[in-house]
């Protein structure tokens, strides 16, 4: 089974990529494909979703048209990118704590002014929500920055992650001991220590 949540931002852009019109009216976009259960399967998705007041709901078994549908997560990231630099990153929360985890992006995004693309894995919790600042504007604004920080933050005292699998690699680093503890950090650096004594292996690396 696949599940994805696009925020509206995010469809806004694919109907801009694409040609398409899926924003018009929708605060997000849920993509479902379901591999077994057949009829019955698709009776109980449709049932769930009416219940919860979706409000355009398709349904297909046509594969042109499914594969149509998932082709919209896939070029997400063409679509989110040509608004401008960006910073994608990648978090988990516990499933049951998405929506809060997304409604939280939307007004952090609110809040500091900035433009936050999210898109996620609804299946398991993870959530890659994208900043976007001006082209011609190399470097990132404080803004966003600050976005970031107040998104990892918020995922860990949801009980998450910062990465959910994308790993953590240097920009990542400096959140390592918050979510982890300084007793996972001492014992990294033991376990360094046992294999590069002389500290020459991947130096100012994750672990120096």
């Amino acid at each position: 089974m696949t599940l994805e949540a696009l925020d509206g931002l995010t469809v806004a852009a694919l109907d801009r990529y694409e040609g398409t019109h899926y924003a018009e009216g929708a605060e997000a976009m849920l993509i479902f494909r379901l591999d077994t259960g057949g009829e019955a399967s698709l009776k109980i998705a449709e049932k769930i979703l009416t219940a919860d007041h979706a409000k355009n709901i398709q349904v297909t078994s046509d594969p042109a048209e499914s594969a149509a549908i998932i082709k919209l997560r896939q070029d997400m990231l063409p679509a989110v990118f040509a608004n401008g630099q960006h910073i994608m990153e990648d978090m988990a929360v516990p499933l049951s704590k998405l929506p809060e985890m997304m409604d939280y992006i939307a007004a952090v995004a609110k809040e500091l002014n900035v433009e936050i693309y999210t898109a996620g894995h609804a299946g398991d919790g993870n959530v890659h929500p994208t900043v976007i600042w001006p082209a011609d504007q190399v470097e990132p604004p404080k803004e966003a920055l600050q976005a970031i920080r107040m998104m990892f933050r918020k995922a860990l005292a949801l009980g998450g992650t910062i990465s959910g699998e994308h790993a953590v690699g240097m920009s990542k680093n400096q959140w390592n001991n918050e979510e982890l503890g300084f007793a996972v950090d001492e014992l990294q650096h033991r376990i360094k220590d046992l294999f590069d004594p002389l500290n020459i292996l991947n130096l100012k690396r994750k672990i120096d």
